[in-house]
Protein backbone atom coordinates (compact mmCIF):
# COMPACT_ATOMS: atom_id res chain seq x y z
CA UNK A 1 0.00 0.00 0.00
CA UNK A 2 1.25 3.54 -0.51
CA UNK A 3 2.82 5.33 2.27
CA UNK A 4 0.13 8.16 3.79
CA UNK A 5 1.29 11.67 2.77
CA UNK A 6 1.74 13.40 6.27
CA UNK A 7 -0.66 16.47 6.42
CA UNK A 8 1.59 20.07 6.08
CA UNK A 9 0.66 22.29 9.31
CA UNK A 10 -0.18 25.62 7.89
CA UNK A 11 1.65 28.34 8.39
CA UNK A 12 -0.12 31.69 10.55
CA UNK A 13 -0.83 34.07 8.08
CA UNK A 14 1.77 36.93 8.26
CA UNK A 15 -0.96 39.26 9.56
CA UNK A 16 -0.96 36.89 12.27
CA UNK A 17 2.75 36.87 12.76
CA UNK A 18 3.12 40.28 13.04
CA UNK A 19 -0.16 40.99 15.31
CA UNK A 20 1.39 38.71 17.68
CA UNK A 21 5.03 39.88 17.82
CA UNK A 22 4.32 43.56 17.73
CA UNK A 23 1.35 44.32 19.48
CA UNK A 24 2.01 47.21 21.43
CA UNK A 25 -0.74 48.41 23.66
CA UNK A 26 -1.74 46.48 26.80
CA UNK A 27 -3.62 46.82 29.71
CA UNK A 28 -0.70 46.55 32.09
CA UNK A 29 3.22 47.53 32.35
CA UNK A 30 3.86 43.37 32.78
CA UNK A 31 2.00 43.28 29.54
CA UNK A 32 3.55 45.67 27.99
CA UNK A 33 7.04 44.39 28.89
CA UNK A 34 5.92 41.33 27.27
CA UNK A 35 4.71 42.65 24.14
CA UNK A 36 8.27 44.40 23.75
CA UNK A 37 10.06 41.38 24.17
CA UNK A 38 8.24 39.54 21.19
CA UNK A 39 8.74 42.95 18.97
CA UNK A 40 12.73 42.36 20.04
CA UNK A 41 12.52 38.97 18.74
CA UNK A 42 10.90 39.64 15.22
CA UNK A 43 14.33 39.01 13.01
CA UNK A 44 14.41 39.68 9.28
CA UNK A 45 14.72 35.56 8.60
CA UNK A 46 11.03 35.29 10.42
CA UNK A 47 9.50 37.95 7.80
CA UNK A 48 11.16 36.35 5.03
CA UNK A 49 9.95 33.37 5.53
CA UNK A 50 6.34 35.02 3.94
CA UNK A 51 9.00 35.91 1.01
CA UNK A 52 9.81 32.31 -0.05
CA UNK A 53 7.25 30.86 -1.44
CA UNK A 54 7.92 33.40 -4.18
CA UNK A 55 11.71 34.99 -4.15
CA UNK A 56 13.51 31.60 -3.07
CA UNK A 57 15.40 30.54 0.23
CA UNK A 58 18.27 32.96 -1.03
CA UNK A 59 16.53 35.21 -2.68
CA UNK A 60 17.10 33.50 -6.29
CA UNK A 61 13.76 34.07 -7.54
CA UNK A 62 11.82 31.70 -9.84
CA UNK A 63 9.48 30.78 -12.58
CA UNK A 64 11.74 31.83 -15.49
CA UNK A 65 11.84 35.66 -13.94
CA UNK A 66 7.90 35.45 -12.96
CA UNK A 67 9.61 36.62 -9.56
CA UNK A 68 12.77 38.13 -9.49
CA UNK A 69 16.04 37.80 -8.12
CA UNK A 70 16.73 39.96 -4.93
CA UNK A 71 18.99 38.81 -3.63
CA UNK A 72 22.36 41.09 -4.17
CA UNK A 73 19.69 43.90 -4.04
CA UNK A 74 21.00 47.43 -1.77
CA UNK A 75 19.17 48.09 0.86
CA UNK A 76 18.42 51.63 0.22
CA UNK A 77 17.11 50.10 -3.47
CA UNK A 78 15.16 47.16 -1.37
CA UNK A 79 13.33 49.39 1.47
CA UNK A 80 12.22 52.14 -1.24
CA UNK A 81 10.79 49.66 -3.07
CA UNK A 82 8.96 47.86 0.05
CA UNK A 83 7.73 51.40 0.94
CA UNK A 84 5.94 51.84 -2.86
CA UNK A 85 4.75 48.45 -2.41
CA UNK A 86 3.32 49.66 0.89
CA UNK A 87 1.89 52.99 -0.05
CA UNK A 88 0.50 51.29 -3.21
CA UNK A 89 2.59 53.49 -5.62
CA UNK A 90 4.07 50.53 -7.20
CA UNK A 91 1.55 47.02 -7.31
CA UNK A 92 1.62 43.80 -7.98
CA UNK A 93 -1.16 41.46 -6.50
CA UNK A 94 1.04 38.95 -4.16
CA UNK A 95 2.38 42.01 -1.93
CA UNK A 96 -1.54 43.64 -1.82
CA UNK A 97 -2.39 41.74 1.36
CA UNK A 98 1.27 41.51 3.10
CA UNK A 99 1.28 45.32 3.12
CA UNK A 100 -2.03 46.00 4.23
CA UNK A 101 -1.92 45.36 7.43
CA UNK A 102 -0.79 48.12 9.30
CA UNK A 103 2.04 46.35 11.57
CA UNK A 104 4.18 46.14 8.31
CA UNK A 105 5.53 49.77 9.36
CA UNK A 106 8.97 51.12 8.54
CA UNK A 107 10.66 49.42 11.43
CA UNK A 108 9.68 45.79 9.80
CA UNK A 109 10.93 46.93 6.35
CA UNK A 110 13.75 47.97 7.69
CA UNK A 111 14.10 44.47 9.58
CA UNK A 112 13.81 42.50 5.96
CA UNK A 113 15.10 44.44 3.96
CA UNK A 114 18.01 44.15 5.91
CA UNK A 115 18.07 40.33 5.76
CA UNK A 116 17.70 40.18 2.30
CA UNK A 117 20.33 42.33 1.47
CA UNK A 118 22.43 40.09 3.28
CA UNK A 119 22.23 37.48 0.58
CA UNK A 120 24.81 36.66 -2.13
CA UNK A 121 23.77 37.17 -5.56
CA UNK A 122 23.06 33.63 -7.19
CA UNK A 123 24.72 32.30 -10.00
CA UNK A 124 21.61 32.03 -12.57
CA UNK A 125 22.28 30.29 -16.07
CA UNK A 126 21.04 33.34 -17.78
CA UNK A 127 23.64 33.83 -20.64
CA UNK A 128 23.66 33.51 -23.33
CA UNK A 129 20.70 35.28 -24.47
CA UNK A 130 18.03 33.90 -27.03
CA UNK A 131 16.27 36.75 -28.58
CA UNK A 132 12.81 36.52 -30.24
CA UNK A 133 12.67 35.90 -33.70
CA UNK A 134 10.42 39.41 -33.86
CA UNK A 135 13.35 40.99 -32.58
CA UNK A 136 15.77 40.03 -34.43
CA UNK A 137 14.13 40.77 -37.61
CA UNK A 138 13.79 44.22 -36.62
CA UNK A 139 17.70 44.60 -37.29
CA UNK A 140 19.87 43.32 -40.57
CA UNK A 141 21.59 40.48 -38.15
CA UNK A 142 22.84 39.66 -35.41
CA UNK A 143 25.66 42.11 -35.48
CA UNK A 144 23.51 44.81 -35.85
CA UNK A 145 21.43 43.73 -32.95
CA UNK A 146 24.31 43.39 -30.40
CA UNK A 147 25.78 46.88 -31.42
CA UNK A 148 22.35 48.46 -31.05
CA UNK A 149 21.88 46.72 -27.87
CA UNK A 150 25.14 48.50 -26.60
CA UNK A 151 24.36 51.95 -27.95
CA UNK A 152 20.96 51.99 -26.43
CA UNK A 153 22.53 50.74 -22.83
CA UNK A 154 25.26 53.62 -23.16
CA UNK A 155 22.28 56.40 -24.12
CA UNK A 156 19.49 55.49 -22.05
CA UNK A 157 20.76 53.19 -19.00
CA UNK A 158 24.07 53.63 -18.23
CA UNK A 159 24.30 56.66 -16.22
CA UNK A 160 21.71 55.19 -13.27
CA UNK A 161 22.56 51.73 -13.58
CA UNK A 162 26.30 52.22 -14.28
CA UNK A 163 28.46 51.34 -17.51
CA UNK A 164 28.71 47.79 -15.82
CA UNK A 165 25.01 47.61 -15.13
CA UNK A 166 26.20 47.04 -11.43
CA UNK A 167 23.97 49.86 -10.01
CA UNK A 168 25.23 53.08 -8.38
CA UNK A 169 27.16 53.15 -5.41
CA UNK A 170 25.03 54.51 -2.90
CA UNK A 171 22.50 51.33 -3.23
CA UNK A 172 19.69 53.65 -4.93
CA UNK A 173 20.13 52.21 -8.42
CA UNK A 174 19.77 48.23 -8.54
CA UNK A 175 21.85 46.26 -10.42
CA UNK A 176 20.53 44.82 -13.63
CA UNK A 177 23.22 42.20 -13.71
CA UNK A 178 22.55 38.96 -12.82
CA UNK A 179 18.61 39.29 -13.48
CA UNK A 180 15.97 37.19 -15.27
CA UNK A 181 15.97 39.00 -18.62
CA UNK A 182 12.04 38.00 -18.80
CA UNK A 183 11.86 40.27 -15.78
CA UNK A 184 13.79 43.05 -17.38
CA UNK A 185 11.47 43.08 -19.86
CA UNK A 186 8.07 43.40 -18.16
CA UNK A 187 9.63 46.22 -16.44
CA UNK A 188 10.90 48.11 -19.33
CA UNK A 189 6.81 47.59 -20.33
CA UNK A 190 5.32 48.15 -17.52
CA UNK A 191 7.39 51.33 -17.41
CA UNK A 192 6.11 52.38 -20.66
CA UNK A 193 2.62 51.68 -19.86
CA UNK A 194 2.98 53.72 -16.65
CA UNK A 195 2.49 51.04 -14.69
CA UNK A 196 5.66 51.68 -12.61
CA UNK A 197 6.94 55.10 -12.03
CA UNK A 198 10.28 56.86 -11.14
CA UNK A 199 11.97 60.16 -12.11
CA UNK A 200 13.76 58.37 -15.12
CA UNK A 201 10.28 56.24 -16.03
CA UNK A 202 10.17 58.47 -19.49
CA UNK A 203 13.96 57.00 -20.24
CA UNK A 204 13.09 53.46 -19.02
CA UNK A 205 9.69 53.29 -21.13
CA UNK A 206 10.24 55.00 -24.11
CA UNK A 207 12.65 51.66 -25.56
CA UNK A 208 10.90 50.01 -28.54
CA UNK A 209 10.26 46.14 -27.79
CA UNK A 210 12.98 44.86 -30.22
CA UNK A 211 15.70 47.58 -29.23
CA UNK A 212 14.38 46.93 -25.32
CA UNK A 213 15.52 43.58 -26.31
CA UNK A 214 18.86 44.12 -27.16
CA UNK A 215 19.60 46.26 -24.36
CA UNK A 216 18.50 43.23 -22.54
CA UNK A 217 21.05 40.93 -24.61
CA UNK A 218 23.77 43.63 -23.25
CA UNK A 219 22.72 43.25 -19.91
CA UNK A 220 23.71 39.29 -20.03
CA UNK A 221 26.67 40.09 -21.73
CA UNK A 222 27.97 42.10 -19.21
CA UNK A 223 26.97 39.96 -16.26
CA UNK A 224 28.51 36.80 -18.18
Amino acid sequence: MPARHRRRRPRPMLPALLLCALATSAPSPAAEDAADDAAAEVTGEQIYAYCVDCHGKRGEGGDGGTYPRIAGLPQPYIDRQLHAFKSQARRTKPMVPIFQHHRFDAEIIDLVAGHVAGFSPPRLSLWPYEPSAAALEAFADKAAFEAAGAELYADACAGCHGADASGDDAGKVPPLIVQYPAYLKKQIGDFARGERKMPADARCGEVPPAQAEAVISHIVELGK
